[in-house]
């Protein structure tokens, strides 16, 4: 496979294809490498990974920070712990290279906890012009002085000087996503009329100059490979701009260039790719970027964003698309993508589903990254997939086969206990059934697919249709149960139940929408709520969500929730926050807003408000059977990651 062949990035020889993109993880701590951050990386390299870019290295530290707890790379004092995971990296097989960045004026979001400049240190940020992230809560920030961009440069230079200090191979400049680099390249954010403005040839400037600081530093044979953007937006570089800016980093000695896009937040624009391609965009939705710039250049280009399968890959290689195939989130949902695919065993890949739940959304909102599908993930040293001894073996029965039971029983079998599972439907999946009808959530499918065939692989007996009453359960005589019979959904009080037209989301999007009638009013704006009137949009039913809090979809990263407003607010539906349903009748419902009540006309009204616990199960076996563990929604109501996440801790317990 031309995946698995070397390739040369200027003096260093790279062993594959193979490179796993830079991704904020949150595991520094005040600027400084930790552990946690060691063993992420460590366990990439092991899975066979060729070119580990480490995550941006701040060289202005904390003005230039790109998000709430980045590394630092402006000081001495950061190169031992550097030093230590780049040795990490390289001792298992892969090249390690360290991505130098300053945020510019994507540093400047007032943090919604405090109301503070928090990722500056409470410092305005700079840029090339004063000109304020258009994403909510950026600031406008100081542009920069002649004396400031010179001040700059030699930060990056001597960053640059730290990563080789600290052992990296190559070095990394982000050019993209509205950094720093980026800002100045594009006219979209820079609207200077000195030297680093205004034509290419001064956009360009701070970039070059930059580049040929970092030689000055490190020498001319270390290898730098750029990371730019290979699309912006109106009033942005033109793609002659960008095939232009291309040509001139290579002439300028760049050893490989990585295409990206995307700008670090999500644009109100129906047409706007993020960085990371979630649900609902096709598989290497980038690739062509990729492939415009290697047409203009003779180094080394690097295609990435949502690229999960082993034959689109090669297929890529194959047609000179590109040279090389950037991994990131699906390098998190499974380190060893590199070494299955190597020996053949690609449908071993645990896969990304693009949720950006845990990735994505952590970073949102100033958190660790964790994935949905690989709960190890970022924890690689203190989970342990132990067998069980011959005498601990243990009789465990699960009752439900949603997202937790699945988890649960697959882990608990893979370490070598006797799992039956009970569900007393015709298939697997529970929720996960109804929520990949939504629109855009088909890959929800996969997901199903990757916990059924781990239950089926480990050995698990699965008996469908089958309900665990009471007395079933004791006959049954397990060692342990653990019930996943999920949750109910709060519903709204009614005087007369049956002369109104009533569904809750999960059985409308479980079940033909035909019969939910041409006016529909939605109560609840959170992520299953957004996502059940997108079900039902088509032009021809007039839909109305209302949501009590001061904004909806609270619960969804705003990678997800904001393209799927625009389709809403494209297909007509009406949403209504801080307003609350007062009383449902027979063929309206009045709601309340900020104390004036009205009513509106519905044929039916659907419930998206939330769900409670159902225990009754468990607490009842409890009193019989001494281990009895209530599993995701039975536990407590939550999403995906909690229910996963929980069930695999205690499937690594019992």
């Amino acid at each position: 496979m031309k995946l698995f062949e070397p390739i040369r990035i200027g003096s260093q020889t790279v062993k594959n294809r193979i490179v796993m993109a830079p991704m904020t993880s949150h595991f520094a701590e005040n600027g400084f490498v930790t552990d946690r951050m060691i063993a992420f990386y460590e366990a990439r390299a092991q899975g066979g990974v060729g070119l580990i870019t480490v995550e941006d290295g701040i060289v202005d530290y904390p003005v230039g920070n790109n998000t709430d707890n980045p590394i630092a790379v402006d000081d001495d004092c950061y190169i031992p712990m550097l030093q230590k995971l780049s040795l990490a990296i390289k001792r298992n097989g892969a090249t390690a290279m360290l991505q130098l960045s300053h945020a510019g004026r994507r540093a400047g979001q007032i943090s919604m906890k405090t109301g503070c400049l928090e990722k500056t240190g409470r410092r305005l940020p700079v840029a090339p012009s004063a000109l304020a992230h258009p994403s909510p809560g950026h600031v406008t920030p100081i542009p920069l002085s002649m004396e400031e961009i010179e001040r700059i440069i030699r930060l990056f230079g001597s960053a640059a000087l730290r990563t080789v200090e600290a052992g990296f191979d190559m070095i990394g400049l982000h050019c993209a996503h509205m950094y720093l680099c980026g800002q100045f390249l594009s006219p979209w954010a820079n609207k200077r009329t000195d030297a680093y403005g205004g034509s290419l040839e001064n956009r360009m400037r701070f970039v070059l100059e930059i580049i040929d600081r970092i030689r000055m530093e490190v020498g001319e044979d270390y290898p730098i490979v750029c990371r730019m953007n290979g699309k912006e937006p109106e009033e942005g570089n033109s793609q002659e701009d960008l095939t232009e800016i291309a040509k001139r980093l290579e002439a300028a000695g760049v050893a490989a260039l990585h295409i990206s896009v995307g700008f670090g937040s999500v644009l109100w624009d129906k047409g706007f790719i993020p960085a990371e391609a979630p649900m609902g965009f096709p598989e290497g939705c980038i690739v062509n970027l990729a492939e415009n710039i290697k047409h203009a250049v003779s180094i080394p280009v690097i295609t990435v964003n949502k690229i999960r399968h082993v034959d689109f890959a090669e297929n890529i290689l194959q047609e000179g698309r590109a040279d090389m195939i950037g991994l990131g989130r699906a390098l998190l949902a499974d380190p060893l993508w590199p070494v299955k695919a190597m020996t053949h065993r690609a449908h071993e890949i645990h896969p990304c589903i693009s949720c950006c739940q845990g990735c994505v959304g952590n970073i949102e909102k100033g958190q660790p990254i964790v994935c949905l599908v690989n709960p190890r993930m970022g924890r690689e040293k203190e989970t342990r997939m132990l067998p069980v001894s011959e005498n601990r073996r243990k009789n465990i029965l699960v009752v439900g086969g949603g997202p937790a039971g699945l988890e649960f029983a697959a882990t608990a079998a893979e370490r070598g206990h006797s799992v039956t599972l009970w569900e007393q439907t015709d298939s697997l999946g529970g929720k996960l059934l109804p929520a990949a009808k939504a629109p855009g959530k088909k890959e929800i499918f996969i997901l199903n697919e990757y916990l059924t065939q781990r239950v089926s692989s480990a050995g698990v007996q699965v008996v469908l249709n089958k309900t665990a009453r009471f007395e079933a359960v004791l006959q049954f005589g397990p060692d342990i149960v653990a019930v996943s019979t999920g949750s109910r959904p709060i519903m709204f009080s009614i005087d007369n139940p049956d002369e109104v037209n009533v569904h809750t989301a999960v059985e409308v999007l479980d079940n033909d929408a035909s019969e939910t009638g041409k006016t529909i009013v939605i109560i609840g704006g959170g992520l299953v709520g957004l996502e059940t009137a997108g079900f039902l949009a088509d032009g021809k039913r007039q839909i109305t969500v209302i949501e009590v809090m001061d904004d909806v979809g609270r619960d969804m990263p705003n990678i997800t929730k904001v393209p799927l407003l625009i389709a809403l607010r494209e297909q007509g539906v009406h949403i209504l926050t801080r307003t609350r349903a007062v009383k449902i009748l027979s063929d309206s419902i009045e709601i309340e807003t900020s104390g004036d009540r009205r009513m509106i006309p519905c044929d039916n009204v659907i419930i998206a408000s939330g769900d409670r616990s159902n225990p009754d199960l468990a607490d009842e076996l409890k009193k019989i059977i001494p281990h009895v563990y209530s599993l995701g929604d039975c536990l407590q109501p939550g999403n995906l990651i909690t229910a996963i996440h929980g069930a695999h801790s205690i499937g690594l317990l019992v």
